[in-house]
């Protein structure tokens, strides 16, 4: 299915990271003083990822619980990643739909570690409207940007496939030397503007922090 391989290509890019660490490199090749225990948390991170993916596998679903702290999560992920995140999240995320609330996760970590991989810089601005339905997800760099006519990477093609599929939308803005932009929206609420979200079984539980 499209979350399946998607999550697994976010625990794929993570165990990179991870293995980049133990070798003592970054991703320009340069020999880094890292001591040990950064990488084998992320190996470890990751390694419980894939086995949270077998069981889902073997239970015949796809779903995985987001972290119960989404800032936390995300800041470690830029930590890892070499990346400077200014992270902003409005609201509470506690409305979501748990499918929803990880593609967020997923979307976030995948736009940051582009911005290491690709951008040609190491700072990146993130936002996360969980005030309003639908949802904002926007990740931006102030690195070389692409080209109109570049196709998108193995990972973003994912997860515009992914959020297509469940009704939300991905974008991507960027001109040469300008840099790049990630905009995720949600899917249409089904609830009138001012009526209150009902929450209960089945929903995320993500928070600021």
């Amino acid at each position: 299915t499209r979350m399946l391989a998607v999550r697994l290509h976010d625990a794929s890019a993570g165990l990179a990271i991870g293995i980049g660490m133990l070798k003592g490199f970054n991703r320009d090749g340069v020999r880094q003083a890292q001591e040990r225990p950064p990488a084998i948390e992320t190996l470890e991170s990751v390694l419980a990822d894939l086995r949270g993916l077998s069981r889902s596998v073997a239970d015949g679903t796809t779903r995985q619980i987001p972290p119960t702290s989404l800032e936390a999560s995300l800041v470690r992920e830029a930590k890892r990643a070499g990346v400077v995140l200014e992270l902003d999240v409005v609201g509470q995320g506690d409305w979501l739909a748990m499918d929803d609330a990880e593609l967020i996760h997923l979307a976030a970590r995948e736009a940051m570690r582009n911005v290491k991989r690709h951008s040609g810089v190491a700072t990146c601005q993130m936002s996360i409207d969980l005030s309003n339905c639908p949802f904002i997800l926007r990740v931006r760099d102030w690195g070389g940007g692409i080209s109109g006519a570049a196709t998108p990477g193995t990972g973003i093609a994912m997860l515009m496939d992914l959020a297509s599929t469940m009704g939300c939308d991905v974008r991507i803005r960027s001109q040469p030397g300008l840099g790049t932009e990630l905009i995720l929206t949600g899917r249409r609420c089904p609830y009138a503007s001012g009526t209150p979200r009902p929450r209960g079984e089945g929903k995320a539980q993500l928070r600021s922090v």
